[in-house]
């Protein structure tokens, strides 16, 4: 996924999906409105934080996950996660 934009003049296009996102040449949204890819610099940076905080999350789970289980096998944490899902 790309993220931010692509000026042509006036016209800003989402640099991910090429959706039009302006024509007067003024940003006025974070993020895309057909694809959700970030489009301003405070909209990745909001973007990214999210991603880290997701994986954190997700790290904790697996690892919670293992020490249940007594395991430290990626394979057998994943297949508790899926059957728990």
């Amino acid at each position: 996924m790309k993220f931010g934009i692509e000026n042509e003049g006036l016209t800003i296009k989402c640099a991910n999906c090429k959706m039009l996102v302006s024509k007067d040449g003024e940003l006025n949204v974070n993020y895309c409105s057909n694809c959700g890819a970030p489009l301003s610099v405070s909209g990745i940076a909001d973007f990214e934080d999210f991603k880290e905080e997701t994986t954190k999350s997700t790290l904790l789970v697996l690892k919670d996950i293992a020490t249940r289980e007594k395991t430290d096998s990626f394979v057998a944490v994943m297949r508790e996660y899926l059957k728990d899902a």
